[in-house]
């Protein structure tokens, strides 16, 4: 049975055609075709055949496909969000400039560097503050034995270059030889040579912003000590943005060579533009490169004191919630005190654990006190010092003050008045001589009763001839009228009677002044005269620090009377180590009068969070150039949204823009919130 069949498969094979002819091509190719479709069904016949056909989702439990859903759109949102991070919308290009997103920008490249760059040469490039701009500096290491051979090269080619010149090019060439030797020998020795890059891209919203703040960016990398030389990328905007881009490729190729010092001098530019300053604390971060700015306010040659300025909301109180916290936390045995009229520092004085005085109304405060200065003060002070005339100053600058409040001159009947407070703390025993200064210090009642017995026995205080009689008379009875609000039952009475606390022995001290329903009254300034006077005392006795932080600053400069004895302090402020920082939503009353002016120079460290009142005017008085009254502008108020403000602060008349940030605990404390046990 098999021999017939494999017979009849032989002949059949034998008369099929050949497959070189014709006959065969159009056979083997139709059956070739016909196979591969036959065997491609059979495939997939069988592929169906064991596979029944499923979708995923049957697959999967209905609460996995929810949650895949949700996450699916949140990936959507996060990339659209991601482009529009990286990438702008669109773009729009210029010869000399591109409008990218909603901001135009000019990138610019430096065609020439300096051949022994300064360290931090960039420095002032950082320190502008309202120019927008990124920098990207490109550094890849050569190979040394190539670069050493190249640089010999050069070196040879342009002494032989000159010995062939007798000009001045001859003159230049021998320079650039002697420069390319100079710098063959140092890579010899060991320095390590680089390929660097700068690319400078400057950022504004319209155009005439854009060429305000190239003029700006130009002047500043032109001039000492950074001496480069930048060019536009002209007709190539777009290379010079892809170059200027963080990760971006090397589109521009305007590299130049580098020694490892160069590339030093380079990277400490964004350093040299902060403050570091040993003991210090943190004020912010720079605004450019993010570097901590710590300042120690006790560091100065020329005073200790602050002045912060900035419109309401702006960050100006918590940024100085925030140094008050840090300064303490810095310095444990630091004292520290507070002086408001609002009722503002409440959560802060809590979490230091500070006691709280609130001033006025019933609180006995004695304008006339006066204490014992301590051995070590008298022996810096010296033997000529007279701390009873000092402590006579301020009493008849309380006075003045006083009378100033109710639009009264006192005029000639101040002799009158000195001589009363003079005889007062006689018939108490106090002398110049600082061993009778603890003895119990007279009062203003007491001032009274002397003014009293001059009404009725005037001749008793004559002091040289019996018409002056008259005068002590009329003078004594006009003062017991006026100062009739600080007897017994009178509006004053609390400031007419001896003090009834003690602020010596406390380290973290609120003077609260807030009145009855949280107004201010008109005798502010007044009480906070006396409660200045009291914390000056108190860091004359001590030998400890003292941070004195008076908020609401602008009610002590009303009137330039009344600030005698605060210029008075704050000239003698450093010898005490007490730091006095004033706080105040407006600048104009300190720059109305002459001495408070004097006031403001006395502060070493100024604060502008953002004020819309800064003008060129008050920018001029502060040695504030334009880039820096537009800053403070436009500066952006605190908020819990961005998480920071900003300010420019100036420390010795050198200024840079800061973003003020808090940690979490810092702004629970500062917001009065309740801590968490963690």
């Amino acid at each position: 049975m098999i021999e017939p069949f494999i017979r009849r498969i032989a002949e059949f094979l034998v008369s099929l055609p050949p497959i070189v002819s014709t006959e065969g091509f159009m056979f083997y190719g139709t059956f070739t075709v016909v196979s591969f479709i036959v065997v491609s069904h059979l495939i997939s016949w069988f592929d169906a055949y064991r596979y029944e056909e499923s979708t995923l989702d049957e697959l999967l439990d209905t609460e996995t496909i929810e949650t895949a859903a949700v996450e699916y759109s949140l990936l959507e949102d996060l990339a659209k969000r991601q482009q529009d991070v990286l990438a702008p919308s669109a773009v729009e290009w210029e010869t000399r400039a591109a409008r990218v997103g909603e901001q135009w920008t000019t990138t610019l490249y430096i065609a020439e560097y300096p051949d022994a760059p300064k360290d931090g040469y960039l420095g002032g490039l950082f320190e502008l503050t309202d120019v927008e701009f990124d920098l990207n500096a490109r550094i890849v290491p050569k190979n040394q034995g190539r670069a050493r051979n190249e640089l010999q090269r050069v070196a040879d080619d342009l002494r032989a270059d000159a010995s062939l010149e007798d000009s001045v090019r001859g003159s230049y060439l021998h320079e650039r030889a002697d420069t390319a030797q100079a710098t063959y020998k140092a890579v010899e020795s060991g320095q390590h040579v680089f390929e660097q890059e700068l690319v400078i891209t400057v950022r504004a919203d319209t155009q005439a912003e854009l060429q305000h703040s190239l003029k700006e960016v130009r002047a500043t990398i032109r001039e000492q000590p950074a001496r480069l030389e930048p060019k536009t990328a002209i007709c190539a905007q777009d290379l010079a943005i892809r170059s200027a881009a963080p990760i971006g490729p090397n589109e521009l190729d305007r590299s130049a060579v580098a020694l490892g010092g160069a590339v030093g001098a380079l990277l400490a530019s964004p350093h040299n533009a902060t403050i570091l300053e040993d003991g210090g604390i943190e004020f912010g971060v720079h605004k450019d490169t993010a570097s901590p700015v710590v300042i120690d306010p006790f560091a100065r040659e020329d005073g200790y004191a602050k002045f912060t300025v900035g419109d309401p909301g702006s960050g100006k109180s918590f940024s100085s919630k925030q140094q008050f916290i840090r300064t303490l936390a810095r310095d444990p045995d630091r004292i520290g005190v507070v002086l408001e009229p609002l009722n503002n520092w409440n959560g802060v004085i809590d979490a230091l654990g500070g006691r709280q005085i609130t001033v006025g109304g019933e609180l006995g405060l004695n304008p006339l006190e006066i204490r014992p200065t301590p051995e070590h003060v008298l022996e810096r002070r010296g033997e000529d010092a007279d701390l009873l005339k000092e402590r006579r100053t301020r009493v008849m600058s309380f006075f003045r003050n006083y009378f100033a409040h109710r639009d009264i001159e006192l005029g000639t009947r101040r002799t009158t008045l000195e001589r009363a407070v003079d005889e007062a703390y006689d018939r108490q025993g106090i002398t110049d001589n600082a061993e009778t200064h603890d003895r119990a210090s007279p009062t203003v009642r007491d001032v009274l009763d002397v003014l009293e017995e001059m009404s009725k026995s005037p001749e008793e205080f004559v002091v040289r001839v019996d018409a002056e009689r008259e005068t002590v008379h009329d003078d004594a009875i006009w003062l017991l009228g006026q100062l009739s609000p600080f007897d017994d039952g009178g509006q004053l009475e609390n400031l007419g009677r001896e003090s009834e606390f003690d602020i010596r022995n406390e380290k973290v001290l609120y003077l609260d002044l807030a009145q009855q329903g949280g107004s201010i009254g008109g005798q502010t300034s007044l009480l906070m005269e006396l409660l200045i006077s009291l914390v000056y005392e108190r860091a004359k006795e001590t030998n400890k620090e003292v941070v004195f932080v008076i908020d609401e600053a602008r009610y002590l400069m009303k009137d330039s009377d009344t600030l005698e004895y605060l210029e008075t302090i704050f000239r003698h402020h450093r010898h005490h180590d007490l730091s006095i920082q004033l706080i105040t939503q407006t600048v104009d009353e300190f720059l109305a009068h002459d001495i408070s002016k004097m006031i403001l120079d006395q502060c070493a460290i100024k604060q502008f969070h953002k004020l819309d009142g800064m003008n060129e005017e008050i920018a001029e008085v502060f040695g504030l150039n334009h880039a820096q009254m537009r800053y403070v502008q436009t500066a952006i108020p605190g908020g819990q949204e961005r998480g920071y403000s900003q300010a420019l602060i100036g420390v010795d008349g050198d200024w840079r823009g800061i973003e003020v940030r808090a940690l979490p605990h810092e702004q629970a404390v500062i917001e009065n919130e309740t801590l968490s046990s963690g």
